[in-house]
């Protein structure tokens, strides 16, 4: 996709609020005999004028939001690519809610996701016709080609975290989720795999755990990208490419988008490609480890007290709080080895948080209220739902074990607290913030702008981050 900023190249897609004034004899006609509305997200074909223009409705000023901005702008896409249109320019109206940069920029990212399908698997290719935007440089404000490079180089993030979310697990497992990672190499990322061997070496005996009952060699993987000073963000993604629970064994149901529990590990890789794409002169680190939760007669059971990276002994109360073991471990060697200035962790950790926050939202807590809130203003600022959940002692209590250091499982009440303050419990000194993103990874249907399946939730809110940290 190419985007520009410039005159008219292609067809114009205008973009119109409600209760605006209509200076135009034809539109009015048609908002008069309501052919045209200006609902958000409604499209007409407007004819009449000297050139064909795809009118999209933005709704009421007063219930405008970056949200229904994308919305807009997704319609407009897949309006366009029905109609065949190749190249489009965009006019934006003045909002009083909105700078034009500002809604330039949402609209243009809706235009993007109408551009995105998964169909890998299927015979038919969906056809995208749009291959280019222009954004007509008289009513998009301050938006500069900088701008432009920037949210291409998180939409070329998003992309690569939503393929990787959405690839089934026989064909993505810890091997190939690494050669897909050995790709950011290309953009100057120094990347690391270590297998089995080598896992055993460094001592992380919790993920090993988990790691036992599949045939898929588990995949350390370690992504460098130092081009700032000082010492590095890191951030660590949960990396199960597929969970059946073990011997605490999900139903049938529960398994189907068990795909998905890598959710987290294609948020850091997406980022970290979207950071290395825009030259951020920063220092960040991405761990994941890498491995799937199966059964067999060698795996992991109830009952078991395992060993960790940290020292500290775990009783295995539950196979299927397994993300938490490889977590513990992961952040254990991200401290040790990095000694990192922030720590966000990001997890399809528990349907305990979907079911406090909703499918749409990720849940955040940590060891350090001013790391949280920083976190929760950039997915604000990114305009990715986050909110703080609970946490502290209280929680922490929930996973005390009798027999040995922890347990993995504090229970049904308060879970998605216990679960994030179960892999807290490995972070020494370091500022960490985890993110619950269980819910918002992958959409179980449509959901504003976004596709159902994988969504590249936090690519963005992690640019962010890496971006303000310098």
């Amino acid at each position: 996709m190419k985007i520009n900023i410039g005159k008219q190249n292609g067809e114009i897609i205008k973009f119109v609020a409600k209760e605006s004034e209509i200076k135009c004899d034809n539109l009015k006609y048609l908002v008069d005999n309501n052919f045209f509305n200006r609902e958000n997200g409604e499209t007409f074909l407007n004819l009449k004028c000297e050139n064909p223009v795809l009118l999209t409705g933005l709704g009421k000023p007063d219930d405008i939001t970056i949200d229904t901005l994308k919305v807009a702008g997704l319609n407009a896409g897949k309006e366009a690519n029905r109609l065949k249109l190749e190249k489009v320019t965009v006019c934006v109206p003045e909002l009083k809610n909105f700078t034009r940069k500002e809604t330039a920029l949402a609209i243009i990212e809706g235009l993007l996701n109408s551009t995105y399908n998964y169909d890998n698997y299927k015979k038919t290719k969906c056809e995208i016709n749009l291959k280019e935007i222009t954004a007509c440089e008289d009513c998009t404000g301050d938006l500069n080609n900088d701008d432009i490079e920037e949210l291409m180089a998180k939409w070329s993030g998003i992309v690569f975290a939503r393929n990787l979310v959405n690839t089934p697990a026989n064909d993505l497992y810890p091997e190939t989720l690494a050669n897909e990672a050995m790709k950011l190499k290309e953009l100057g990322v120094d990347v690391k795999v270590f297998g089995k061997e080598e896992i055993e070496k460094i001592g992380m005996k919790a993920y090993l755990s988990v790691a036992r009952g599949s045939n898929r060699e588990p995949k350390l993987i370690v992504m460098e990208y130092m081009k700032g000073e000082g010492a590095p963000i890191s951030f660590v993604g949960k990396g199960l490419t597929y969970d059946s629970g073990g011997y605490s064994l999900k139903p049938n149901d529960g398994m189907k988008t068990m795909k998905s529990d890598m959710g987290g590990s294609a948020a850091v890789i997406g980022a970290i490609k979207a950071i290395a794409e825009a030259k951020l002169k920063v220092n960040v680190v991405g761990v994941v480890a890498a491995c799937e939760n199966m059964l067999d007669g060698g795996a992991y059971k109830p009952g078991d007290i395992i060993g960790s990276l940290r020292g500290l002994s775990i009783e295995v109360d539950n196979t299927d709080a397994e993300g938490r073991l490889t977590l513990a471990d992961a952040v254990t060697y991200s401290e040790m080895n990095y000694s990192p200035k922030l720590m966000v962790e990001l997890a399809t950790l528990t349907g305990a948080c979907v079911v406090a926050m909703g499918e749409h939202r990720s849940g955040v807590l940590g060891n350090d209220a001013e790391s949280i809130e920083h976190v929760l203003k950039c997915a604000k600022l990114e305009n990715e739902r986050a909110w703080s959940l609970p946490y502290g002692k209280d929680y922490q209590d929930l996973n005390k074990s009798d027999i040995a250091d922890i347990k993995n499982s504090g229970g049904r009440w308060g879970g998605a607290s216990s679960a994030g303050e179960f892999v807290g419990a490995f972070i020494e000194k370091t500022k960490w913030v985890h993110v619950d993103i269980a819910g918002p990874a992958f959409n179980s249907a449509p959901f504003m702008e976004q596709p159902k399946g994988g969504t590249g939730h936090m690519v963005k809110t992690l640019y962010r981050i890496a971006k303000e940290n310098k």
